[in-house]
């Protein structure tokens, strides 16, 4: 089994984990760290829900071939037949069909990608005013910095901390002037990427946030 230091998710796993250690707080009565949910989801739900999403995915294909049939028939004025449409649409329309699905705001989340404008970069003092930052919002908020040596996780192969922890923000190291990505997702997750935006950088504009919190397109 790979363990978490070098198991890379997707943007549609991170949610199924995050649904997962939702579920496990509901049933303990308590917080359940991010590195707890993750061990649980991979031990005890990971192939189950691998097996589900591809089901999902193919009869999502099958669909979207069916539909390319469809109206290519219709331009060429005959039918096509299936294995003619499934070669265009792999061929054309498949990546960025699989692109678009793993993305992450088809996942629910939001990101931001800005400087560190506070002197003298993330240490103690200005992560931990992240931190407390961060846990006033019921939202769960990651950061990223190119090269991190650790992370809670890796995302389509870029390392990301917890924004809630102060041990893990003072681990990024991250410097002033550095450039940085910082995703969200919950119930607050707009309200929490902003203000950790504005304490970061007071020149952040929110028209800078892409994607729509917790909606699936």
């Amino acid at each position: 089994m790979k363990t978490r230091e070098n198991f890379d998710i997707s943007p549609s796993e991170l949610k199924a984990i995050l649904d997962h250690k939702k579920e496990m707080e509901k049933n303990s009565s308590k917080e359940i760290e991010l590195d707890e949910a993750i061990e649980d989801f991979v031990k005890n739900c990971r192939l189950a829900w691998l097996a589900e999403k591809q089901h999902q995915d193919n009869t999502e294909q099958i669909q979207e071939i069916e539909k390319h049939k469809y109206f290519r028939s219709q331009e060429e004025g005959y039918d096509i037949g299936r294995a003619r449409a499934a070669m265009e649409w792999c061929t054309k329309y498949a990546p960025i069909w699989r692109a678009e699905r793993e993305s992450l705001e088809r996942n629910g989340f939001l990101k931001i990608v800005l400087k560190m404008q506070r002197i003298g970069g993330l240490h103690l003092s200005p992560a931990s005013t992240l931190a407390k930052i961060a846990r006033r919002y019921d939202a769960e908020v990651y950061l990223h910095r190119e090269n991190m040596e650790y992370g809670s996780f890796s995302l389509q192969g870029k390392k990301f901390v917890n924004v809630k922890s102060v041990m893990g923000l003072i681990s990024t190291a991250i410097e002033e002037n550095e450039e940085i990505e910082i995703i969200s997702t919950g119930n607050q997750a707009r309200e929490a990427i902003e203000a950790i935006a504005r304490y970061i950088n007071e020149g952040f504009v929110p028209e800078d946030i892409e994607g729509i919190a917790g909606v699936e397109t």
